[in-house]
């Protein structure tokens, strides 16, 4: 699409060799999103285990079951034999998924997944209704079954049944093998049936018993048959990701600073767990294009997990039309080269690479005002929060300095350490050296807030230090045992809610102390503190901050303090 972010470097194609892959068209370069086009699944093994089982007992099963006269154990041996055609699809589409991207499948092949399952649940459905039908018909001409020869292959059908699904329950991500697993489950429904049909028939001699219990087990696998093809058919049609909801995506665009509409906005997944968004957006300022752009990737990877963006700017006058070149098809760039004076940020986040005994990390920060102001205010948050805590002071701030908050190594964008003992001051006071150089300054003014004052302290006391003034708010050098008891009841403690209300709740009841503050109030304060990994709303710090906090005894805390 034309004014796409994408910075891809491509090589022409050549009319003789259209035919032919250009491997740059598919890399990804900086400032691409991270996904990778041709999934890359980890299930194959577990799915070819599981159709060698499911192959080799079902001729077993559809032998016996002929010879017993059994409907329930030969509805189950139908299952086994739909189990290893979907897992034989489901195999097949794990290959397909993975072939690289082509010239003429520019997304690569991760739809087959979808495909498969669909097929799969097709065939689902076809078979209750066989299934349904033959044991109606069975009520009005009963059959003989051998109840002893039922029970014994059920009973060893629905062993095989428990290791299959065993065996497809460690992939848990994949809609195809999930598909596949709904298949066996509906077999293990089977066996339970067509053993308890058996064990009536064999100890009562009441022929129905196999009839209702073949009706009664299609009934219960309906439910997730139906819940596979809802998944897939709303996959292949390109629907909306289940888990996003698109007014608020939109909604949640048009608030960003400088964004004055939305629209021809379209959301879908390019492959299964990849959401892709694209959309025309409306602004004022074509030179605030950059910034604005920044802004909304950030939201709308950490609201909704969508990094696959591609949106068009167009320059809107007062009288509302479309005013700027880029409207065309075939626009220039708009964005003319700015001076470092002419830049200004709001918000926008930056990164610096730091070093620690295990390796390097990045530490994020977030800037408002102009970089070439060489006053510069260094805000640094508490031990559980993150530099979005100085928001409204930084955007007051901005006009007389340029404000620098960072994210402390284990918070909010910045990278987790892989030795929670290196969560500690000196690693902090080496990350903010490192800042501070990376920023090319000689001074900064420094407002510190609990974890952030006790950094502060430290950092101004070691020679040479870059710190001019400093302000710091809710510590001192003494650090009451009150507090400590109070951290120590919350932080790194299980935090997991399906709700982000109820997160928000929880987090707000945490930081009762802090004072009265309107709803509004608290989601500006506590809402960026709530990120959304693996269906849940966890707290956006790594829960290992807590490990040198609680090995603290009280003998090192009086040491500490004296130090202070």
């Amino acid at each position: 699409m034309s004014g796409s972010h994408h910075s891809h470097s491509v090589r022409p194609l050549h009319s003789h060799s259209s035919h032919q892959s250009d491997p740059s068209l598919h890399e990804h370069k900086h400032g691409d999103s991270h996904h990778s086009h041709a999934r890359q699944v980890s299930s194959q093994n577990l799915l070819f285990i599981a159709l060698l089982l499911t192959l080799s007992f079902s001729g077993v099963e559809a032998a016996a079951a002929y010879f017993a006269g059994s409907l329930a154990l030969i509805s189950d041996a139908g299952h086994m034999v739909t189990d290893a055609a979907a897992l034989g699809l489901a195999l097949l589409a794990q290959i397909i998924s993975k072939r690289p991207p082509s010239p003429k499948h520019s997304f690569g092949f991760g739809r087959a997944e979808a495909l498969a399952a669909f097929v799969n649940g097709i065939a689902m459905l076809a078979l209750v209704v066989w299934i349904v039908s033959e044991a109606i018909s069975r009520f009005f001409t009963p059959h003989q079954v051998d109840g002893l020869t039922v029970s014994v292959v059920a009973g060893v059908g629905l062993l095989m049944n428990v290791l299959v699904a065993w065996v497809l329950s460690h992939d848990k991500k994949s809609v195809n093998t999930r598909a596949a697993l709904v298949h066996v489950m509906g077999d293990l429904l089977g066996s339970v049936g067509a053993l308890l049909a058996g064990l009536i028939i064999q100890f009562t001699g009441w022929m129905p018993a196999d009839s209702l219990l073949s009706i009664f087990v299609s009934l219960l696998i309906l439910k997730s048959t139906f819940s596979i093809l809802h998944e897939s058919y709303h996959f292949l049609m390109e629907g909306v990701p289940l888990h996003i909801d698109y007014v608020e995506v939109g909604h949640d665009l048009k608030k960003i600073p400088g964004v004055l509409d939305v629209h021809d906005l379209h959301v879908w997944e390019m492959s299964p767990s990849f959401p892709a968004l694209i959309g025309h957006i409306e602004i004022e300022h074509m030179g605030e294009w950059p910034e604005i752009m920044s802004r909304m990737r950030k939201m709308l990877l950490a609201d909704y997990g969508i990094d696959h963006v591609t949106l068009q700017p167009e320059q809107i006058d007062a009288e509302g039309e479309c005013s700027s070149s880029h409207c065309g098809a075939h626009a220039p760039n708009p964005f003319p080269l700015k001076t470092l004076n002419d830049v200004v940020h709001r918000g926008e986040t930056f990164f610096v690479d730091c070093s620690s005994p295990d390796g390097t990390h990045r530490m994020a920060y977030h800037a408002w005002g102009r970089p070439s102001n060489a006053n510069v205010l260094l805000c640094v948050h508490g031990l559980t929060r993150r530099g979005s805590d100085f928001k409204t002071l930084a955007q007051s701030m901005s006009k007389d300095y340029y404000v620098v908050c960072p994210d402390v190594v284990g918070r909010g964008d910045s990278d987790r350490l892989k030795n929670p003992m290196l969560y500690a001051v000196p690693q902090y006071i080496a990350d903010m050296a490192n800042l501070v150089k990376h920023l090319g300054v000689s001074q900064v003014d420094w407002f510190g807030t609990s974890m952030g004052g006790l950094i502060g302290m430290v950092y101004a006391s070691m020679p040479n230090n870059p710190i001019r003034r400093m302000l710091i708010n809710d510590v001192g050098p003494r650090i009451e045992p009150e507090a400590i008891a109070r951290l120590g009841s919350y932080v790194g403690q299980p935090f997991a809610y399906a709700n982000r209300a109820d997160a928000l709740e929880r987090l707000n009841s945490i930081c009762s102390s802090f004072g009265e503050h309107t709803p509004e109030e608290w989601e500006v304060y506590n809402g960026p503190m709530l990120l959304k990994k693996d269906g849940v709303w966890v707290l956006h710090y790594d829960p290992n901050i807590s490990v040198p906090f609680a090995s603290v005894n009280p003998a090192m805390a009086k040491a500490g303090e004296m130090a202070m």
